[in-house]
């Protein structure tokens, strides 16, 4: 006779752990995000959050942001998991101390950012440290592509596949800024302008008072991510700040790239899936 599993005697769910993968899956569907967002897409509260998380972090599986605390995202740790690593994160992690060893050499405050569907998604920066700053939470801000020096970066020296893809989804978008986009012919000569001049630049576009310069993030000749550096309009024109700085912003995307083709063949595989 067969003998069944009493199902009256099986353990209760640990319901801590079932919360801790939820954190994780969220973290991995949605990027980096402050505890708030996590309390509210997990119908938690932030105390729970917030014990789940340094639990996480404590066993590697999850950190607050290098450079700027308030997001958490996951970490490399993850690949003993799955390989639901998401390529935003550890793109974050590898850029965060060159964006540290930047902020050294040109003051100016300088992002991190990676096209995320909608837009530029800032997912590194120094405003926070930088005595140039008038902004100190920029982590999650999002830039139009066709108006930012991160998008511009990003979406020029994106090959046309990817540029038409991109098109595609601001073709759709209920955001002003990405009207832009239906017109072809200026989409079209800000991509000749922008690569015969090197670098993207914003002027008073994001923000009145505000200029940027940026370069894109190449891996294995597909751009991943876009680094500028946010100056104010009063202070530098897009030219002279290039003259000035554009070739220690250059060394910081050579030292990002470079990182990028250090890692291992696990995140080269998830950095090959666009996000898009």
């Amino acid at each position: 006779m067969r003998c069944d599993v009493n199902k009256s005697a099986r353990h209760k769910p640990v319901r801590a752990l079932s919360r801790g993968l939820t954190i994780l899956q969220i973290l991995n569907r949605e990027g980096p995000l402050s505890v708030q967002e996590l309390s509210n897409l997990s119908a938690l509260n932030r105390t729970t959050v917030y014990r789940l998380l340094e639990t996480l972090e404590r066993d590697g599986f999850v950190q607050s942001g290098v450079l700027s605390s308030s997001l958490w995202h996951l970490t490399m740790d993850v690949k003993s998991l799955s390989e639901g690593y998401d390529h935003r994160d550890w793109v974050t992690q590898l850029g965060a101390p060159v964006l540290g060893k930047l902020l050294k050499k040109v003051i100016w405050p300088t992002d991190l950012a990676a096209f995320d569907g909608k837009g530029m998604l800032i997912r590194e920066t120094t405003h926070k440290f930088s005595p140039l700053s008038n902004h100190r939470s920029m982590v999650g801000v999002r830039w139009p592509v066709l108006s930012s020096s991160l998008g511009r970066a990003f979406f020029c020296y994106s090959d046309e596949k990817t540029r038409t893809s991109i098109l595609r989804v601001l073709k759709t978008s209920d955001d002003p800024a990405d009207r832009v986009a239906k017109d072809q012919t200026h989409v079209d000569s800000l991509v000749r302008m922008t690569r015969e001049r090197g670098y993207a630049q914003s002027i008073d576009e994001t923000a009145q008072g505000i200029s940027s310069i940026a370069r894109p993030v190449f891996f294995q000749g597909q751009v991943v991510a876009s680094i500028n550096m946010v100056f104010f309009s009063s202070a530098l024109v897009p030219k002279v700040a290039a003259d000035k700085h554009l070739s220690e912003i250059n060394q910081a995307v050579a030292e990002l790239e470079e990182n990028l083709m250090d890692s291992s063949d696990v995140f080269k595989l998830q950095l090959e899936d666009k996000p898009y």
